[in-house]
């Protein structure tokens, strides 16, 4: 199917409850290239489920981005009208286009819909009509395609009056309007402001070469299966989140998000997860159980770390599942037991002490315990790609050189090219970490201790690991981080550094001269102090400053602030005060690889004379970017 768009106009003021009156539609033919269209106004026509649930959007220019009010009724009328009141938005928008429309600046509607069936008409000798053939939409569409091209259904002058012909008149017996929106300029002016039911004239027939009246809209293709293609934004984020909540074993949470924010559709996301799915290297199954919320409350750490420590498994035994779980995925025994991922996103609402001996108080108000700060984690936010379940080292093959083409003469011989290819390949780097508990504050208070040990080990070693994915100069002990990459995009502030608005754009400029144009998928990672320093300087004199706040708010892009990037480096005489910053055009190109799943080792002997349990995680994983060029870094701002 297609989405069509008439347009004709508000016809009274807002009534005594706000709502205005408007004129969707009539059976005046329109003309397109593959003929004349009309819709028919009989009742059995019309498919008022949507437009007529007092739900669907009022939009400004058929952007769904931007809903000014919402449609609250839809009838017929018997001058074959199908008309409407709306309601507008108290948004900043709604109120300013509702102001237009009551000042008549604004004056045409225009709205949305999908064709279900159509037929054919013959004019007889007679003058009368005669029904050549019944289509659905998609053998009508195929045919027109076939005969007029992918500009098929363009508005303006049918192709059959170029060649002297009458164009083939089609009534549309099956249509369904899904929105209405405020337009400048209208399909249809026949019916104009201030005119109601029963004082308009009739409609008149298309004139032999009438002037463009309606915009087609490119076809959005929604999934399998569901009853329209005209799917609004709002059923595109619905139909991502159920499927990501369906696989939520195979896909994260963020990657999920990221698809619904950056406006990627459903048949997108079906084939990312498809890819995830198909490829070991990407099969996060190894990492994910698919446990559901109530499992995933259910579970105990600390009754892991008891269970391991005296070896009675008894009152553990689902984590115990959990963790053979996953080491027939990954294919290896834990040396203590594995940690699932799942557990790792869920939500700690309950605080700790900072001391192992709190824990046992019977008054204790573990709800008011402040966790240590840590540096904010953003990789994840602006879209690197983390491949899970990793066993063996990962190559991923890339293209660093293009063959080369020549201008030669008519019978000259063409020179030999080739394209150079590179690949990174992603080893096991081990992150790890312990903490050391006394046996007698595990065994009292396992539950206490639970979420202070697991943020402990687990959020320190993901901040670790992103710290490396930013910083690591390469080695066998550590990744080789993006600010060391070599062949990434640099930009600099001058012999002892500085700051201005010419350096945040040399970034985004070092990446497109590299051809790595931004897409939705860009933005700049940056120290809180280059944020506060971007928050204080002008653009230029008496103009706004650099932070401009929102959800893009640097030159444009996405800005993500975490202090994994360092702010004490030196150029010049500016010894330990120069800040790095990052940007790139698509994140994506940044890749974490976890082999395998955290592995917690309880270790009992150690400290076994000062009554001491040592517990200690260890995840290996590696990090590595696939297009440098997508890359560009600047290391000294003075913020």
């Amino acid at each position: 199917m297609s989405e069509f768009e008439r347009s004709l106009a508000f016809e009274r003021a807002a009534g005594d409850d706000g709502t205005f009156e408007i004129a969707i539609s009539s059976e005046a033919p329109y003309e397109r290239t593959w003929g004349v269209e009309i819709l028919s106004h009989d009742p059995a026509a019309i498919d008022m489920t949507r437009l007529g649930d007092g739900r669907h959007p009022l939009l400004l220019n058929h952007d769904t981005a931007q809903q000014i009010g919402v449609v609250r009724e839809v009838r017929i009328d018997a001058d074959k009208k199908l008309r409407g009141r709306v309601e507008f938005s108290q948004s900043a928008l709604g109120q300013e286009i509702r102001r237009d429309v009551e000042q008549g600046i604004r004056s045409h509607i225009s709205v949305g819909y999908f064709i279900d069936e159509l037929k054919e008409l013959k004019r007889e000798a007679d003058g009368s009509d005669s029904v050549v053939r019944t289509l659905d939409f998609a053998t009508f569409r195929r045919e027109m395609e076939a005969e007029h091209g992918d500009s098929w259904n363009r508005a303006g002058q049918a192709a059959a009056r170029g060649k002297g012909e009458t164009p083939p008149t089609y009534v549309v017996t099956r249509w369904t309007p899904f929105e209405a929106s405020v337009v400048p300029v209208p399909a249809d002016v026949s019916v104009g402001v201030g005119r109601s039911a029963g004082v308009e004239s009739a409609p008149q027939a298309a004139p032999a070469a009438p002037a463009p009246r309606i915009q087609v809209i490119q076809e959005k293709r929604i999934m399998e299966n569901i009853k329209t293609p005209a799917e609004l934004e709002i059923e595109r984020r619905d139909s991502i989140a159920a499927i990501g909540d369906q696989y939520k074993h195979i896909v994260s949470f963020e990657e999920t998000a990221n698809f619904i924010r950056t406006g990627k559709g459903v048949e997108s996301f079906k084939d990312f997860i498809i890819d995830k799915i198909t490829s070991k290297h990407t099969d996060t199954r190894a990492q994910q159980l698919g446990l559901t919320p109530q499992e995933i409350k259910r579970y105990s750490f600390g009754k892991a770390l008891v269970a391991s420590l005296t070896g009675d498994w008894r009152e553990a035994g689902f984590e115990r599942e959990c963790s053979e779980a996953v080491a027939k995925m990954s294919g290896r025994s834990a040396e203590g037991f594995y940690l699932p991922n799942d557990v790792f996103s869920r939500d700690f609402n309950v605080g700790t002490a900072s001391e192992a001996g709190n824990l046992v108080a019977t008054n204790l108000r573990t709800d008011l315990f402040t966790d240590v700060l840590r540096n904010n984690m953003v990789l994840g936010q602006l879209g690197a790609r983390v491949l899970g379940g990793l066993s063996g080292n990962v190559d991923m093959p890339r293209k660093t050189t293009a063959s080369t083409i020549g201008t030669v003469t008519e019978i000259g011989s063409a020179s030999e090219t080739a394209p150079v290819t590179a690949k990174v390949t992603l080893s096991p780097k081990r992150a790890s970490a312990y903490v050391e508990v006394s046996k007698q504050a595990l065994i009292q208070s396992a539950m206490a201790l639970e979420s202070m040990i697991r943020d402990d080990l687990v959020s320190g070693a993901a901040v670790h690991i992103e710290a490396m994915s930013f910083n690591g100069v390469g080695s066998n002990s550590q990744p080789l981080g993006i600010r060391n990459t070599s062949g990434i995009g640099t930009a600099t502030s001058g012999a002892n550094g500085g700051f201005a608005w010419a350096d945040i754009v040399a970034l985004e400029t070092a990446c497109a001269n590299a051809n790595a144009e931004p897409d939705a998928m860009a933005g700049y990672a940056i120290n809180t102090r280059t944020r506060g320093k971007a928050k204080t300087t002008q653009l230029g004199t008496n103009l706004p400053f650099i932070w401009q706040n929102g959800e893009q708010p640097l030159n444009g892009y996405r800005a993500a602030v975490t202090n994994n990037l360092p702010s004490n480096l030196t150029k010049g005489t500016s010894t330990t005060v120069c800040s790095a910053a990052v940007f790139a055009s698509d994140w994506s190109m940044a890749t974490i690889g976890l082999f395998g799943a955290p592995d917690i080792v309880v270790d009992p002997y150690t400290k076994a004379d000062t009554g001491q349990v040592k517990i200690t995680l260890n995840q290996f994983y590696d990090f590595g970017i696939r297009q440098p060029g997508a890359f560009a870094k600047i290391e000294d701002l003075l913020a």
